[in-house]
């Protein structure tokens, strides 16, 4: 028996490289299995990303360890951590603690995905220091105690959206990438990039030129690192072809400037916007930039 074109369409693996590399039948580019696929790809993302930072964390751990150090799992600033930054320390005297009191290190990730490692003292109580801070709820009522249920849960859902956001940037951006090298434009364009210059002015003045370009896929010298540098602009000056697709890959990198991992958390227009029209072109959104394009919905009834 003959098979089907679906049939014969390999899966993506997890260590895979960008969806482009894979053609997907033509009868799959729209409906229930276009859904599919980008949540699938949001999946496949976060997969990838939990790999990476897992491999990268343990790396650094192992040359601390190497060097005789000792890692612990978490630290914080209040009484009810086992480990204390040493920033939120004092000794015994109420001088502030230094860096030549620590006795461990935790690792930590910065926003740019960059792991380093933070001083901090374990078992701080039974070497005599103490915390410099209450914990506050709200600013209001002091909290000396440990963290409530609730407060674990919030946290431990605001680090998990945070993570899930910023893999969704990854398959948001190609995705992006693989809407602006077909032939043609993406419908409703003109207004899409006239309302963004208009309503949200930000996304034309602080887009970021290497996510514009790599947008289009423009080859440009690598010149990273030049002050100034901006390889749209470059791209723009050497060709006068297909300036549309310049222009909203002006406009789509400058609305990526402003959505942040915790966006989810205080939604703006401007990312409802762009979501929105991403979604009109195709894009399926993932669960946490659904809680964004949802927002939208509880100012319309609110009004």
């Amino acid at each position: 028996m003959r098979k089907r074109r679906w049939e014969s369409v390999a899966p993506i693996p997890p260590a895979a490289g960008p969806h482009r590399q894979y053609r997907w039948p033509r009868k799959a580019r729209s409906g229930g299995f276009q859904t599919f696929k980008y949540s699938l790809l949001h999946v496949t993302q976060r997969l990838r990303d939990k790999r990476d930072i897992a491999a990268a964390r343990a790396a650094l751990i192992a040359e601390l360890e190497g060097q005789g150090k000792v890692i612990v799992e978490d630290a914080g600033h209040y009484a009810d951590e086992d480990a204390l930054y040493v920033s939120a320390a004092n000794r015994a005297d109420g001088v502030p603690a230094t860096e030549d009191d620590a006795n461990a290190y935790v690792i930590q990730r910065d926003w740019q995905g960059n792991h380093s490692a933070k001083p901090v003292i374990n078992g701080w109580k039974e070497l005599g220091f103490t915390p410099r801070h209450e914990r506050y709820d709200g600013g209001r009522q002091a909290q000396p105690g440990p963290m409530t249920e609730e407060q674990k849960a919030e946290r431990k859902t605001l680090i998990a959206n945070n993570k899930a956001m910023e893999s969704a940037g990854i398959v948001r951006r190609e995705f992006v990438k693989n809407l602006l090298a077909r032939k043609q434009a993406p419908k409703g364009w003109q207004y899409f990039t006239v309302h963004a210059i208009t309503h949200h002015p930000e996304t034309a003045s602080g887009y970021q030129g290497e996510v514009a370009a790599d947008m289009i896929g423009a080859k440009t010298e690598d010149k990273n690192g030049r002050w100034g540098w901006n390889p749209l602009r470059d791209h723009v000056a050497n060709t006068t072809a297909r300036p549309e697709f310049s222009l909203i890959a002006l406009i789509c990198a400058g609305y990526e400037k402003t959505i942040a991992k915790d966006s989810w958390r205080s939604p703006h227009q401007s990312h409802r916007d762009y979501l929105n029209q991403l979604v009109s072109w195709g894009y399926t959104a993932s669960e946490t930039e659904r809680i964004i394009i949802d927002s939208g919905k509880e100012t319309t009834e609110d009004a």
